[in-house]
């Protein structure tokens, strides 16, 4: 059952993801602060950083075709109840000083796997409740919402740890998941029309939903699209050091530090809201190729950077055009992939995309160690990778694909 650019059920719907989106970014800091506190060991920290990477790698794969199969709004609805109850554990235990760095670990782990199940079924979601422009707009402003939690939560959470403590973080995270739940169990109720009765999970046919899955992610245009992505996120990590090239590298302040690190979060905003106006006049195929070949020179910049303001240019580009060019395979996924099979599509490249960031981020760290701490030969390499692999990705997959249109300019839905 699909509901055509919204109804009035779903007017706190969007609100409510906003919301939610807030508590990621709470959780981006909060996690990480807390067990370092706890053992003062940056090896816990940085794996309390993670949650969202290892709850793909463990659950990306398996939570497409259980999205496809069962009724994705009672996915959403459940992944926010464990996500809730977490977080509320996760205070309690803070505040009665107990609990191993495993267990909280491991607690956090799980929010990121109900996190792997909520994001798969929102995109199904999405497309179902939007069309068309009001489609392109809804990703965007969930994008927007997205890099601003992220530019806000951290700072948020060490107010909020300066002020009362640092379990408080984690019961306004709580909090944020249950509004979540509430909007979504408002508009799931006041949906129009039968609700979609679907067959239940089959584990017997869930390896052969799987292959149905990456059987259509290899033969079209979003497939060649994911193979671009995975190289895009390999050569992405070496972002990862721009705060070691600022600080060591180039001597600068912490203060300076942050305004790099918050240029790169305003970039990021400024792609979300950018993304409707230059989707609706370029085609989504070229337009993604442009974005990625600007991240390229982006990193090239970066990687020749002498001060302050090139380098915080630099890297408010480059998450500009990232966040750019995800939105634009986000919508495109979602009009061109079949409704039965688009959560399998989803979480598969999601999952893909994702594990080629810590395998860069290593490779970066590594190169960059061997070659005496010098970051600018990883960055001008990274550039160098994207410039050669989008031009083969163009020809060999891409082209045949670059009429494409997203949007016809009666605004209606393009089927192709």
């Amino acid at each position: 059952m699909a509901i055509v650019n919204g109804h009035s059920g779903t007017r706190l719907f969007i609100p409510g993801q906003i919301v939610s989106l807030l508590g990621d970014g709470l959780a981006v800091l909060a996690i990480p602060l807390l067990v370092l506190q706890l053992t003062h060991s940056p090896v816990a920290a940085a794996l309390a950083a993670t949650p969202r990477t290892v709850g793909y790698l463990v659950a990306g794969l398996p939570a497409g075709p259980v999205v496809d199969r069962a009724d994705p709004w009672q996915v959403l609805i459940i992944a926010d109840l464990v996500r809730a109850a977490i977080f509320v554990v996760l205070f309690v235990l803070t505040v009665m000083r107990v609990g191993s760095v495993g267990v909280i670990l491991a607690l956090a782990f799980g929010a990121g796997v109900a996190g792997v199940f909520f994001e798969t079924a929102l995109a199904v979601v999405v497309r179902d409740i939007y069309r068309d422009r009001a489609l392109v707009r809804t990703n965007a402003v969930l994008e927007t919402a997205s890099q601003t939690s992220i530019l806000l939560g951290p700072p948020i959470v060490g107010l909020l740890a300066a002020a009362v403590g640092s379990g408080a973080a984690l019961l306004v995270e709580a909090a944020t998941f249950v509004v979540s739940l509430a909007t979504l169990w408002g508009t799931y109720r006041r949906r129009p029309g039968p609700i979609d009765r679907r067959d239940p999970v089959s584990w017997r046919r869930f390896g052969a939903e799987f292959h149905a899955g990456l059987r259509h992610l290899a033969s079209s245009a979003i497939g060649a699209l994911a193979v671009l992505q995975v190289v895009t996120n390999l050569c992405l990590a070496v972002q990862t050091l721009i705060v070691f090239f600022a600080h060591d590298y180039l001597g600068m302040s912490a203060g300076l530090v942050g305004v790099v690190v918050a240029a790169g979060g305003i970039g990021g905003i400024l792609g979300a809201a950018t993304a409707p106006v230059f989707m609706t006049r370029f085609r989504p195929v070229p337009l993604c190729v442009a974005a990625i070949l600007v991240i390229g020179i982006a990193l090239g910049a970066a990687g020749f950077a002498s001060n302050l303001w090139w380098l915080a240019l630099g890297n408010g580009v480059l998450i500009w055009a990232d966040v750019l060019a995800s939105i634009v395979v986000r919508t495109l996924r979602q009009q061109l992939v079949p409704r039965e099979l688009l959560g399998r599509v989803t979480s598969a490249m999601r999952t893909v995309v994702l594990a080629a960031a810590p395998v860069g981020a290593v490779l970066a760290g590594l190169l960059t160690h061997l070659d005496g701490n010098n970051p600018r030969p990883i960055f001008l390499a990274a550039a160098v990778l994207i410039g050669v692999c989008s031009p083969i990705v163009w020809i060999f997959g891409l082209r045949r694909h670059r009429d494409i249109p997203l949007l016809r300019r009666d605004e209606e839905l393009v089927t192709v």
